[in-house]
């Protein structure tokens, strides 16, 4: 019988992140958290247009309107942050660039080297990546095989699954859903009253930690809260990082 799986991957490695792995560490979930090593320490913001975030380097009095911070911790920080039980770090590119017209070269520059600096940061093997922005091209795949990757993750938001079938062969990974997805508890809610089947289930949660500062129904840490009760709740639904998506041997059912 196949297991029920829940996970979360979250990006950027901003200073939100120390909540979420709060809220992680009370409600026993697990997942992976994708960093840029060539951007610890740098402080921007997002700013709020008709509810969607827009990349600002400051404020500008010019465009008045909502700020959220998009701080991203230190190096120091983020080896304080991470270094968790429930947590597996990932690659999200060095600089964070949009990955789908790089070269070879600066693919391997790109990919090679956050690999590289997070594995000796961590101590570990970093095998996992996210796309910026959900781009990519032949050349960032043949970097991150190159560089060890085992699973590189999509982005989508306000597509709703049909299934929550996983296949554990694949390479490129889609979430079930977006934090910010109108449907995502109903859809959790869906996955937990699941009966389990021969093969194994995945919810695949996916976002960024600034967009719990929205001020939104949605866009809130409350939010989030709720969706990791319903986790915690479920007798049958096991936590896991993502690259423990591949390896549910062990993976054992919460025992209420």
């Amino acid at each position: 019988m196949g297991k029920k799986l829940f996970t979360v991957s979250y990006d950027d490695g901003t200073e939100q992140d120390r909540r979420i792995i709060s809220l992680m560490e009370q409600y026993g979930i697990k997942g992976t958290f994708n960093l840029s090593s060539g951007l610890f320490g740098k402080k921007s913001y997002i700013r709020l247009i008709d509810g969607r975030g827009r990349s600002a380097a400051e404020k500008d009095e010019a465009h008045p309107g909502q700020y959220v911070d998009h701080f991203i911790l230190s190096k120091e920080e983020a080896l304080r942050t991470y270094s968790h039980p429930n947590v597996e770090v990932a690659s999200h590119g060095t600089h964070h660039l949009v990955q789908n017209g790089l070269s070879r070269e600066e693919a391997r520059e790109e990919i090679a080297r956050d690999v590289e600096a997070l594995s000796g940061l961590f101590g570990y093997p970093i095998v996992g990546h996210a796309f910026p922005k959900d781009s990519y091209n032949e050349n960032v795949l043949d970097a991150l095989r190159d560089s060890g990757v085992r699973y590189a993750r999509r982005a989508c938001h306000l597509q709703k699954p049909r299934d929550f079938f996983f296949d554990k062969n694949a390479f490129l990974i889609m979430p079930t859903c977006s934090q910010l997805d109108p449907f995502a508890e109903e859809l959790l809610r869906e996955f937990i009253a699941a009966p389990a089947c021969k093969e194994d289930m995945v919810f695949f949660l996916w976002g960024h930690g600034y967009e719990l500062d929205y001020g939104t129904e949605l866009g809130s840490f409350a939010h989030l809260e709720k969706l990791f009760q319903m986790v915690s709740a479920a007798k049958d639904v096991c936590c896991v990082t993502n690259r423990e998506l591949f390896d549910t041997e062990n993976c054992g059912i919460k025992q209420k």
